[in-house]
């Protein structure tokens, strides 16, 4: 063990420094939690809000798309009706004796006079007299026969244009804004923007940059389907009302939030402090106001075990204040306590802010000292050693007391176990007591190689 310069005499005290121990009083932030109860609830408002907006116009979607394709049906059904009253017109024209006496004796102006007051074509076998409307249409045709073979036929039809869509809207229920058109191989061939490409994906329609809501029915006319639409803008402001009605909502919600807030913040205030305060004495030794020996514990274990997995290194330093049982003989426990609570405060001014301060027991401190080998941990004890010296407890008489520490210090790995570092730390502490008090030791092991002892070999300064 090497001599310390200092053995065997005492150490030198720095001029004592009155110190005033000071308590911290904690004011309940009932401002902060009334704010964060506010935006609290302003989140959930606002999420419930948007949430009910989307769902409305999703809803006004869905009605408007059933409404759209009812309106659809309706329309291909009249058309329907429309087709059978061409079928009823076909037979009244075959069936009529104004034609079957011109078939009959073959009076060819006659018959071009007929097809052209019925609008109707005349298909005969010397040819067709007269003409129907352009596809897309609808036909219907009637035959007249004698026997078994046919005379001629009859065919009248009517184009789908818009004077058709006029008529189907007249019988069709659609929204205000909504129309009708008839599409045919993707494209308007009836309605607003005729000619223009229009495809329905989705529900929805395109025409010329414009999106429609737009539901289909087929005619039953090869390629062509009658399409109920409505602008999209008149769709999206069917629920502009119900947005509106939530967003009062919503600001009426929050008012009232806001005045609730400030009454709930500070019981919720006082409450977090009690909670807060109650963890804080669960790791605080109450006269010190330093960690308790608990929280030493747990805290030297996780540094250790840290340390392990890290190939790092951990001190402890154990401190005992010196001639402390003649102190309280001499001038009471008051004055001791207040030499510990003066002590405690020392030393954690002189360590780092990650360095853990505790009261170990009685009047012996201890401190954990992360990623410090033994030389860091050295220096901490020495600058722990003259905070102490320099202070001075005033007593009720005027008299300052001063006083002083021994520290012994050890480091893991060294020692492997939290366990044997505390041991080694204590042996360096007595160590330190018996070369004269007011000083450091460091435990320290001969070689690496050997396996740790149970009584340290100290090192003093």
């Amino acid at each position: 063990m090497p001599a310390s310069p200092e053995r065997g005499t005492p150490a030198a005290r720095p001029a004592p420094i009155s110190v005033r121990m000071r308590t911290r009083s904690g004011r309940p932030h009932v401002r902060r939690y009334a704010v964060l109860l506010f935006l609290l609830t302003a989140g959930l408002v606002g999420t419930v809000a948007v949430t009910l907006d989307r769902n409305v116009g999703k809803s006004t979607w869905a009605q408007n798309e059933t409404v759209l394709a009812g309106g659809a049906r309706v329309a291909a059904a009249s058309l329907g009706t429309l087709r059978s009253n061409l079928r009823v017109q076909a037979s009244q024209i075959a069936t009529s004796l104004s034609l079957q006496r011109a078939l009959v004796t073959n009076d060819r102006v006659a018959l071009e006079q007929i097809a052209a007051a019925h609008r109707a074509k005349l298909i005969l076998r010397s040819g067709a007299i007269g003409s129907i409307p352009q596809r897309p249409r609808i036909v219907s045709s009637a035959s007249i026969t004698s026997g078994a073979h046919v005379l001629a036929r009859v065919a009248v039809g009517v184009a789908l244009d818009d004077r058709v869509l006029a008529l189907l809207r007249q019988t069709t229920p659609l929204p205000r804004h909504a129309a009708l058109v008839f599409v045919h191989d993707g494209h308007v061939v009836a309605g607003a923007a005729a000619g223009a490409e229009a495809h329905v994906t989705g529900g929805r329609l395109t025409i010329r940059d414009t999106t429609f809501a737009a539901q289909a029915a087929p005619l039953g006319v090869a390629g062509v389907s009658v399409v109920a639409v409505e602008p999209a803008a008149a769709v999206d402001a069917a629920s502009k009302r119900y947005r509106r009605l939530v967003l009062a909502a919503a600001l009426v919600t929050l008012m009232l939030m806001g005045t609730v807030a400030r009454r709930l913040a500070s019981p919720l205030a006082q409450a977090v402090a009690d909670v807060s305060r109650l963890a804080r004495q669960a790791q605080t030794d109450a006269l010190t106001g330093v960690a308790n020996r608990r929280a030493l514990d747990e805290r030297l274990a996780l540094e250790v075990q840290h340390a392990l997995a890290t190939g790092g290194a951990v001190s402890y330093v154990m401190a005992d204040i010196d001639d402390f049982k003649p102190l309280n003989d001499a001038h009471g426990h008051q004055v001791g306590d207040e030499v510990l609570r003066a002590v405690a405060g020392a030393m954690q001014g002189a360590v780092r802010e990650r360095d853990l301060v505790a009261r170990y027991g009685g009047e012996e401190l201890a401190v954990v000292l992360p990623g410090s080998r033994l030389a860091d941990a050295r220096d901490a004890a020495e600058r722990m050693r003259q905070a102490v010296a320099a202070v001075a407890v005033t007593t009720a008489d005027g008299t300052a007391v001063g006083v002083t520490a021994s520290f012994g210090v050890a480091t893991f790995p060294t020692y492997p176990s939290a366990e044997a570092v505390v041991g080694a730390a204590d042996a360096a502490l007595y160590q330190a007591k018996g070369n004269g008090k007011n000083r450091v030791a460091a435990a320290t092991v001969q070689g690496e190689d050997q396996p740790p002892v149970k009584h340290a070999l100290a090192a003093s300064i």
